[in-house]
C-alpha cells in the first residue's frame, strides 16, 4: 500500500544512528509512523483508500511524504485518530513493558523516569487496581503530568531520598515492580533496593542505554530474589500481537498524546529535529516530524 505519512516520531534508537554510534549506515529511518492509504496494490485485501493505518516498523521510511507498507503488517486506526501524533510503535513498546511488568491486583509499581514512554506507562497502569503507582523523576513538570495521568505518588529524586519515601508510601513493603525508563546505567543499581525482598520483585529494563552499565550489585539483587526482565522492543515475543493491542488502545483513547508531544518539525527541519532530540531543551518531552 502507498501511504501518505501523517507524522513520524523521533526515537532515541534512531538518534544513535544519526550520531553514527550504531550501524550499518546508511539506514532507513522513521519507524514511528502513521498515515492514510492513498493507493492499493493488486492483491491487497481488507483495506480501502482513505483508511488510516500504521503497522510494522522495521526498515520503514516514515521521515518522508509517502511510504510503501506491507498490508499484512498493518492495522487500521479509527477515523477519529490524528495520524500526526498516533505514535503506534512506541506504544507497542509500552505494551511490551506492561507484559514484562506483569502487574497484579494490589501491587505497588514504580516508574523510574517520566519521559514519553514512562508517562505512557503511567497512563496505561493508572486505575489498574494498583495499591500505589509511584513516578520518580527530577523534573517537577513531568511529575505533575504523571500525577495528572494517574500516579498516586510522585518523587523528585533530586530533592528526596527515594528509597526512604518508597518505604513510607508502601509501609515497608517496597515495590512489586520497577520500570526503569531513564536510560542511565547508574540508576539500575538505585532501583534494586526499591523492590520487595523474597517476593520475585520485577526490575523491568525499558530504555536503551548509550553507555554500558559497568557495575551492577548482583549481591543485592540475589538477596532480594528479584527478577530482571528485558522489555526492549527488539525482544518482543509477539510483536504483531503487541502492535494490535497498542492500536486498540489508541483507538479507545487510552493514551493521551497532546501534552507529551511538545515539538513538531517539518521534513526540511529534520536536522534541527535530531539536534533537539540530542540536546533536549528543558521543555522537550517528545518530538514528531510532520511532512
Amino acid at each position: 500500500m502507498l501511504v501518505k505519512v501523517g507524522g513520524c516520531g523521533l526515537c532515541n534508537w534512531e538518534l544513535n544512528h544519526w550520531k553514527g554510534l550504531i550501524g550499518p549506515n546508511p539506514q532507513p529511518l522513521g519507524h514511528e509512523w502513521a498515515g492514510e492509504v492513498v493507493q492499493l496494490g493488486e492483491d491487497v485485501e481488507g483495506f480501502e483508500i482513505g483508511d488510516l493505518v500504521s503497522g510494522e516498523s522495521v526498515g520503514m521510511t516514515g521521515f518522508s511524504e509517502y511510504l510503501i507498507a506491507n498490508a499484512k503488517g498493518c492495522f487500521k486506526l479509527d477515523k477519529s485518530v490524528d495520524t500526526q501524533t498516533a505514535l503506534v510503535e512506541p506504544l507497542q513498546c509500552v505494551v511490551t513493558v506492561l507484559n514484562a511488568a506483569a502487574p497484579e491486583a494490589g501491587d505497588y509499581g514504580i516508574i523510574q523516569g517520566c519521559g514519553p514512554m514512562g508517562l505512557w506507562c503511567v497512563q496505561a497502569l493508572s486505575g489498574n487496581f494498583q495499591s500505589g503507582l509511584i513516578a520518580v523523576d527530577i523534573d517537577d513538570y513531568k511529575l505533575e503530568l504523571a500525577q495528572k495521568y494517574g500516579a498516586t505518588h510522585t518523587i523528585n529524586s533530586s530533592k528526596t531520598d527515594v528509597k526512604e519515601r518508597i518505604a513510607e508510601i508502601t509501609k515497608g513493603h517496597m515495590a512489586d515492580f520497577v520500570i526503569e525508563g531513564t536510560g542511565i546505567p547508574a540508576l539500575l543499581n538505585n532501583a534494586v533496593p526499591y523492590l520487595r525482598r523474597n517476593g520475585r520483585g520485577r526490575l523491568v529494563l525499558m530504555s536503551s542505554h548509550e553507555e554500558p552499565c559497568k557495575e551492577f550489585d548482583f549481591r543485592e539483587a540475589i538477596e532480594r530474589s528479584i527478577e530482571i526482565r528485558v522489555a526492549h522492543p527488539a525482544y518482543q515475543l509477539k510483536p504483531q500481537d503487541n502492535l494490535r493491542r497498542a492500536i486498540e488502545f489508541i483507538n479507545r483513547g487510552v493514551f493521551k498524546m497532546d501534552e507529551i508531544i511538545t515539538h513538531k518539525f517539518t521534513l526540511d527541519e529534520i536536522q534541527k529535529a535530531f539536534e533537539t532530540l540530542e540536546n533536549r531543551p528543558s521543555d522537550f518531552i517528545k518530538g514528531v516530524v510532520v511532512p
